[in-house]
């Protein structure tokens, strides 16, 4: 699967398809049946959220990437594309957001959720691994929606990100709508009160994972980071960064285990000829 073959999808198709998925995905809320509008105001209550939380974070990481000595590709030789990471993170977000209106939805207006604050309301001490082994199965989807990205056929959904050759803080969700909706979906997993979640937990990971994936596109390295984040297999900033400057290696996003199992890593690669 390699991204060289771009000539898949038009990129005019692209673009409607994914201008569909911004205007269209918010409009769900007109299914709702009743309180629609509050369904409306969580969508603009999680979109600033996370435009606080995500898009501040990673102008934040941008603004300390770009000053640090001996980034990951050299000196930078072009723009950060600073702007182009701001309106691309804010409509990922838009379409997080345009998910995460269900469960504050459901929750604004009374009924039950999955998200609770009682482990044992979770099902007791169980809930940690079955919740762990939950994020490896999430992980492994996430690869192979990477990779598939990367395929011709839907690669045009994909390239957008790789404008970020040389990454910043800023790129980390620099994502076009359909993938954002393909990488935020599981969040309507806490809309089903069966789906149960014990709350600071969950939390945990999600922080955790937004962290991790401004870390992996910061452009530098933090000596102490790679070294705790190796040893249990989470991707790191140094094996990210070779994925945007070879898109054809390293499709790993929370985890590099995928990657060895299915020998698509650069040392892989380079072992091969």
């Amino acid at each position: 699967m390699s991204s060289s073959a771009t000539m898949g999808m038009s990129k005019q198709k692209a673009q409607l398809v994914e201008w569909a998925v911004v205007i269209g995905l918010p409009l769900t809320g007109l299914l709702a049946p009743d309180h629609r509008g509050t369904f409306f105001l969580a969508l603009l209550v999680g979109f600033a959220g996370l435009s606080l939380t995500v898009t501040g974070g990673g102008a934040l990481v941008t603004w300390w990437g770009e000053r640090r000595v001996g980034r990951l590709q050299g000196v930078r030789r072009g723009s950060p594309n600073v702007a182009e990471g701001l309106w691309d993170t804010s409509v990922s977000m838009w379409v997080a957001a345009s998910l995460l209106a269900w469960p504050l939805w459901r929750s604004w207006t009374g009924r039950p959720i999955g998200l609770v604050w009682s482990l044992d309301e979770a099902g007791g001490w169980i809930a940690i691994p079955q919740t762990l082994l939950g994020v490896l199965a999430i992980d492994a989807w996430l690869y192979w929606k990477h990779r598939l990205l990367h395929t011709r056929l839907l690669f045009a959904f994909h390239r957008g990100h790789h404008f970020y050759r040389d990454p910043n803080g800023l790129s980390g969700f620099a994502v076009g709508p359909v993938e954002a909706l393909l990488t935020f979906w599981p969040v309507l997993f806490v809309s089903h009160p069966k789906a149960l979640h014990w709350g600071p937990l969950y939390f945990a990971l999600v922080v955790g994972f937004i962290l991790l994936n401004l870390y992996l596109h910061c452009g530098s390295e933090i000596t102490i980071v790679e070294r705790l984040l190796r040893p249990f297999r989470l991707n790191t900033s140094v094996y990210h960064n070779r994925h945007h400057a070879n898109a054809e290696v390293n499709y790993a996003e929370a985890f590099t285990i995928w990657d060895h199992l299915c020998k698509t890593s650069e040392r892989d690669r380079a072992e091969r000829g």
